[in-house]
């Protein structure tokens, strides 16, 4: 098991080699496949033995072997942060099925997160089929994503025969409905009052992207904890970086990190909150 969960997470490693490229090439409608990975300064083809995750930027030390330029950070980052993220869906679902489409799902993240960090996008080539995947998906997924009391009495009503064959289906549809939809009416309504965006269509993409994937507890909570990082990191700017009200912030970089927090810990968080006393 312990040399499974290794190997694994090296997979991650190579995954997150393939996440770089995606992160530097869709936002500028390049090919992620063709050509092959070059240096973005100098543009030299980078051999396969300085394409080993993480330990290439090691033994290189951070710089390109042809013309010496820096190498960003960004890169071992990535690939460490897809190889714990492999490493944690099979550590918490043992390679099963919940455990890959989970680890597909934090892929796309944190392509997400980090083009959204750069570029203030996040591009419906990822979203909208990350929507339909998720959906398609969802009977793979823990069927206590989508057992919540909306899904359980919808699926009854559409079938009372076998509510439960459908359960995911319909969870994974009404996730990402309560996943987009609040934040769709947030944007609109922003609009509609101040007469310009305050929050972009890319978020409610996303949003219903993990509602679809996680259904509508894990999507409300992850909006309610994306909010709370972002008010966070609001707050900090505005006293130690004198920034005002109208600075812009990236909110699919707390969406994200909010969506990840809350797919391992978001059903225990409700379920602890609607158990305790009050």
């Amino acid at each position: 098991m312990q040399i499974a969960l290794v190997i694994y997470a090296v997979f991650g490693l190579v995954i997150g080699s393939f996440l770089n490229v995606c992160i530097y090439r869709i936002p500028l409608g390049k090919s992620i496949v063709f050509p092959g990975s070059a240096c973005p300064h100098c543009g030299n083809p980078i051999r396969p033995y300085d394409n080993i995750p993480v330990l290439s930027y090691l033994l290189l030390r951070g710089r390109c072997r042809i013309c010496g330029n820096a190498i960003s950070v960004q890169y071992p980052l990535v690939e460490l942060l897809t190889g714990a993220a492999f490493f944690a869906c099979a550590w918490e679902w043992n390679f099963t099925a919940p455990a890959f489409v989970n680890s597909l799902l934090l892929s796309v993240l944190i392509v997400l997160v980090f083009t959204d960090y750069h570029h203030q996008i996040l591009p419906n080539v990822l979203t909208l089929p990350g929507i339909a995947v998720g959906i398609l998906l969802s009977p793979s997924q823990p069927v206590s994503y989508y057992s919540d009391a909306l899904s359980t009495m919808a699926a009854s009503w559409l079938w009372p025969e076998n509510p439960q064959l459908i359960l995911p289906w319909v969870g994974s549809l009404l996730g990402a409905i309560i996943g987009g939809g609040p934040l769709l009416f947030l944007a609109i309504g922003y609009e509609k009052l101040r007469k310009r965006q305050g929050l972009g269509m890319g978020d409610v993409k996303m949003m219903a992207m993990v509602g679809a994937f996680l259904g509508c507890r894990i999507a409300f909570l992850t909006i309610l904890a994306g909010s709370f990082l972002g008010s966070i990191v609001g707050v900090f700017l505005i006293l130690f970086r004198h920034k005002n009200l109208q600075t812009k912030l990236a909110f699919g970089v707390f969406l994200g990190i909010g969506a990840a927090v809350c797919l391992f810990y978001g059903l225990s968080v409700w379920d602890w909150y609607f158990r305790f006393p009050r």
